[in-house]
């Protein structure tokens, strides 16, 4: 009863579906896992379902707040102000090293040590850069955001609207791209942020860009079987109005951090796109 005990558990919504089978009802999350009553895993939960964990590799969520057009909840712009004040350069290096990217990077996006949640804060920003809303990440990879965040894209404070724009997923794999001199603009998770990203282009006047796909092995959704960051990356391009092409790192690297943690370069990824066809859907 460990996790049952010591664990807040909340029910999934509209707003919020279940990240393992994507339904919006019986289902729970926690900080540490996802408790899912229809698709089963090695853990069985004592009150029924089954915990998914979110450090698991087969799973690999980003769990956080949608993004919605109602009014932030926080003022995510003051709030970091003062996690910025506490936050210490050791502590900034200290998670760079850990997660294989550059303090440079983690400072274009904006990140701060949360010295009272002993996490990573990433700025969540609006298609103009407006924050609005923060998540955190701890050392051991568990991801949340805090309190009435609203759900937004990761941006560098420097945006260059003449060169090509890769979109990955999530804060830390931004961060690895920028580490190796690409420009890129995080999305905060596979199935969320496309209408923000769109405006995002727009607004910076982007005009091509490369999707980013987590290379995930086929998994459970729901009643079916799935790549989720193929299909992301898939469902995101037919909504970009800009020509566009889908880079994905190849077999056995799971994402961008994973590639450049593996000595990945820039040069590499230019090789693999250069006969790739670029299109607008």
């Amino acid at each position: 009863m460990g996790l049952e005990k010591f664990m807040i558990w909340q029910h999934v919504t509209k707003q919020n579906p279940c990240p393992i089978c994507q339904k919006t009802d019986w289902c729970q999350f926690g900080d540490r896992a996802v408790k899912c009553m229809r698709v089963e895993s090695k853990k069985a939960c004592p009150s029924g379902g089954w915990y998914h964990f979110y450090d698991d590799e087969r799973i690999r969520i980003e769990f956080t707040p949608r993004s919605r057009p109602a009014a932030p909840k926080i003022d995510a712009g003051n709030m970091l102000g003062r996690i910025r004040i506490k936050s210490r350069a050791e502590d900034l290096e200290r998670s760079a090293r850990l997660l294989g990217v550059s303090v440079a990077a983690l400072e274009a996006l904006g990140t701060a040590w949360h010295s009272e949640k002993n996490a990573l804060a990433f700025p969540m920003f609006d298609a103009q850069r407006n924050e609005i809303g923060i998540r955190l990440r701890n050392e051991r990879g568990f991801k949340w955001a805090i309190s009435g965040s609203r759900n937004g894209l990761f941006i560098p404070k420097e945006i260059n609207p003449q060169l090509v724009t890769f979109l990955p997923e999530g804060p830390t794999n931004t961060a690895a791209l920028l580490s190796i001199g690409i420009q890129a603009i995080g999305r905060p998770n596979v199935s969320a942020g496309n209408d923000l990203m769109s405006d995002c282009l727009k607004h910076f006047k982007i005009r091509r860009v490369v999707v980013v796909a987590d290379n995930d092995e086929l998994k459970q959704l729901g009643n079916r079987e799935g790549r989720p960051g193929i299909e992301g990356a898939i469902k995101l391009q037919k909504e970009l109005k800009v020509p566009s092409v889908i880079w994905m790192p190849p077999s056995p690297l799971k994402d961008a951090r994973d590639f450049v943690n593996r000595g990945g370069t820039a040069a590499q990824i230019q090789s693999d796109i250069s006969g790739k066809v670029w299109m607008v859907k």
